[in-house]
């Protein structure tokens, strides 16, 4: 407890009484003792009693504090408290109660959004108290103490702060929390009311006559804040603690997550100075994202590094880089975050703690209750109350509405207390359980979107219940990407090879919705390496056939999508899939020609189309007469491309449901391009306009740049400008978001070409 404003000076303490007397009383009180009571169990006098509890005596001995306590039965927290009030009150002109001080650090960095926000709210008069909550670490309390550093000046009456110990076995009670708090202020503590509830109305009176700014440190819960909280205007109330505080009423929640990047690389280096930072920003960046951002992680390497003069932030990187060691390496003396975290860890029940030691598991990013369940055999609606709770506690993030993460550190001490607490071979097989569900489940949302001839479904039923609708599968099955994937690997090292190519084969049609994810090359890698476990050829020739279009539409690594449709190629005329091998030299195709090969593409796309002739492909000829067209074109032969394409159009794209339309789309552009390179502007102009009308697909950025390029070329050579430029600027947009560097940067020439036209 302390007193941060140099005015009013503080208070001495009133001839009739002392807060270890209130402090006795109550205690006594609630423990239901008389005097003659306590003293028979103690050994006290009773009039040694009545003298202490009326402020007479001002600071009993140890032992006979150790004896009372003994006698009413105190837990060590309240123990010591007694022990503090009685030391404070033999101090001759001491303060009246136990100082608590609101450290400030010289190096405090960032949080000005908070610090900003917490002005207004003091300096106004509407709200009068605010909580700072967030996880253990967070620098909750250093900001408080910031905040008050910087408002005292608005509170005349100074301001007072009282250590709650929220996060210890025996959180200070609301009721001897009062008794501290109106010591402070300077109300007479002989005069401070037995009765709780008479207390809270003096506590609140005497805030409402003040302009005096209160700190409650390391709140644990309503209960014990509620009664600490103004009714009126005057005093402003600041709670730290690492629960929001949901049930109280008329307070202004602010939650404390990491430093931004930025942010944590300027602490350390004014924790560091410039001498042991100058010319090593990738070893900073290195060590705030090994720290998560979090600024108590970011203290501990600073310091550990200013006691180290020898080292460098490149060898703490090279420590901390190993997950195994990196919570034993996050200690600076008595700072360490895995102390920090066991404190909230060990306030939950078992059920709770189960749950989050076992959320290390999860393979992806984050996580949904439905596979959250998964890991304790819960069902989905206690399952997502109790990831709630450890949203609550600060040990989860609700990274959106019914999504859940760990932060990076928090996944460690997670993964440290399954390990500790659980055997190995329960975290395997809880492992691979997580794993199996989240590859039915994908294989039963994949479903949704398949052709005739597709597998049959996975034997037995998924442990979630089949979508409903495409709609869905689809909302399903991108929340859950970063954990179906994730499931590859740990399936393949079971030797769950089967389960894998179905997963990999009914997902097949959903691939082409979005085309960008990095998600189809491990799947199809991971499908062709389980269909060649299992001795299957020709599903090797198809997966390694989708990891070529994976490379080559998905991430524009064209040589390597090009000898993956090889391998394929040899592996379907091994075992005569004619199929298989028109899809090769589909894929070869298309490699030659974005590596600029058009006669070889020519000459690919023609045996492509021999082949789905003779199998009867209708859908796999049209896409490959599509390409052959293009190779044309980019050969110098723009008219045989474009009657190709418009003769293509007129015809049936094949029967695959929903890849008509897109086909047709995909020849329309091709048609607007042919016309382009003829030079015959307005009707290339008129033919894009048809293109870039909203697809029902999704994930074709790169696909609407191309013709919106198009599109604006037309337009420049028609003369209007302002309309190419916006489309130009769009086009830019859309390549750089697509990660096509090389286009994004044609487009910018573009426009800077126009701007040099328009001077």
């Amino acid at each position: 407890m302390t007193s941060h404003a140099p005015e009013p000076p503080q208070p001495e303490v009133p001839p009739g009484g002392t807060a270890f007397g209130v402090m006795l009383r109550s205690l006594r009180r609630t423990a239901r003792l008389t005097l003659e009571d306590l003293s028979a169990a103690s050994g006290v006098s009773v009039r040694a009693l009545g003298d202490l509890e009326r402020g007479r005596s001002r600071g009993p001995q140890r032992r006979t504090v150790d004896a009372l306590a003994a006698a009413l039965r105190l837990d060590t927290e309240q123990r010591e408290r007694l022990q503090r009030l009685a030391d404070a009150g033999r101090e001759r002109g001491g303060p009246p109660t136990p100082p608590y001080l609101l450290r400030t650090v010289p190096d405090f960095t960032g949080r000005e959004h908070e610090l900003a926000e917490l002005q207004a709210l003091a300096t106004g008069t509407r709200t009068r108290a605010a909580v700072l909550f967030g996880p253990g670490g967070q620098g909750k309390t250093t900001l408080a103490a910031e905040a008050v550093r910087r408002l005292t000046g608005s509170f005349p009456d100074g301001s007072v702060c009282v250590q709650l110990h929220g996060m210890s076995d025996s959180p200070l009670p609301a009721a001897e929390a009062l008794v501290l708090l109106l010591v402070a202020l300077g109300h007479p503590p002989d005069r401070i009311p037995v009765d709780p509830v008479a207390r809270e109305a003096v506590y609140r009176a005497t805030l409402a006559t003040r302009r005096a700014l209160v700190v409650l440190d390391d709140a644990a819960d309503e209960t014990q804040t509620r009664p600490l909280l103004p009714d009126a205007e005057g005093s402003f109330v600041l709670v730290t603690s690492r629960r929001p505080l949901a049930g109280l009423e008329g307070v202004r929640r602010i939650r404390l997550g990491g430093l931004s990047g930025g942010e944590s690389a300027r602490l350390l280096e004014r924790i560091l100075g410039a001498p042991r930072t100058d010319g090593q920003p990738e070893a900073i960046t290195r060590l705030t994202e090994l720290c998560g951002h979090l600024p108590l992680a970011l203290r501990i390497v600073g310091n550990r590094l200013s006691s180290r003069p020898s080292w460098t932030p490149a060898r703490l990187v090279g420590q901390l880089a190993d997950e195994e060691r990196r919570l034993s390496g996050l200690v600076a003396g008595d700072l360490a975050v895995r102390g920090a975290l066991a404190l909230s860890y060990g306030q939950l029940t078992e059920p709770h703690r189960l749950l989050l030691r076992r959320l290390s598991l999860i393979p992806g990013h984050d996580t949904g209750p439905d596979l959250a369940a998964v890991l304790t055999g819960e069902d989905p609606l206690t399952t997502g109350d109790a990831l709630d709770v450890l949203v609550d506690r600060g040990l989860l993030e609700e990274t959106a509405p019914g999504r859940y993460a760990l932060h990076d550190l928090v996944r460690l001490f997670a993964r440290e207390r399954l390990d500790g607490e659980e055997p190995e071979s329960v975290a395997r097989e809880v492992q691979l359980r997580v794993a199996d569900w989240l590859l039915r489940s994908a294989s039963a949302a994949g479903r949704m979107f398949e052709a005739p001839g597709a597998p049959e479904p996975w034997a037995g039923q998924p442990a979630t219940s089949v979508p409903e609708s495409a709609a869905a599968a689809e909302e399903w099955l991108i929340a859950e990407r970063s954990n179906w994937a994730g499931a590859l690997p740990l399936m393949s090292a079971a030797g769950r090879h089967a389960e894998i190519l179905h997963t990999s084969r009914t997902l097949y049609w959903f691939s082409d919705r979005w085309t960008q994810w990095p998600e189809w090359r491990t799947l199809f890698s991971y499908g062709a390496r389980s269909a060649a476990a299992v001795g299957d050829r020709a599903a090797e020739a198809h997966q390694l056939n989708c990891l070529a279009w994976a490379h080559g539409v998905g991430a524009y690594q064209y040589e390597q999508a090009e000898q993956l449709a090889r391998r394929a190629l040899e592996l379907a005329i091994e075992t005569g899939d004619e199929g298989q091998q028109a899809w090769a030299w589909s894929y070869i195709t298309g490699a030659r020609l974005s590596l600029e090969r058009p006669a070889e593409a020519a000459e690919a796309a023609a045996k492509a189309i021999r082949l789905f002739e003779a199998v009867g492909d209708t859908a796999g000829k049209a896409v490959s007469q599509r390409v052959l067209g293009k190779a044309l074109r980019e050969s110098g032969r723009a008219e045989e491309a474009l009657a190709l394409h418009r003769t293509l159009l007129d015809t049936s794209a094949g029967d695959v449901p929903g890849l008509t339309e897109f086909v047709q789309v995909l020849l329309r552009h091709e048609i607007a391009s042919d016309l382009l390179a003829l030079e015959r502007w307005p009707e290339a102009v008129a033919a894009y306009r048809t293109v870039i009308t909203p697809l029902a697909r999704r994930d074709l950025d790169r696909f609407q740049a191309q013709a919106l390029t198009g599109l604006a070329t037309a337009l420049h050579h028609c003369g209007e400008l302002p309309e190419a430029r916006a489309h130009f600027t769009e086009a830019h947009r859309l390549f750089t978001t697509a990660g096509d560097t090389a286009s994004a940067a044609e487009a910018a020439s573009a426009l800077a070409r126009l701007a040099g036209q328009s001077g």
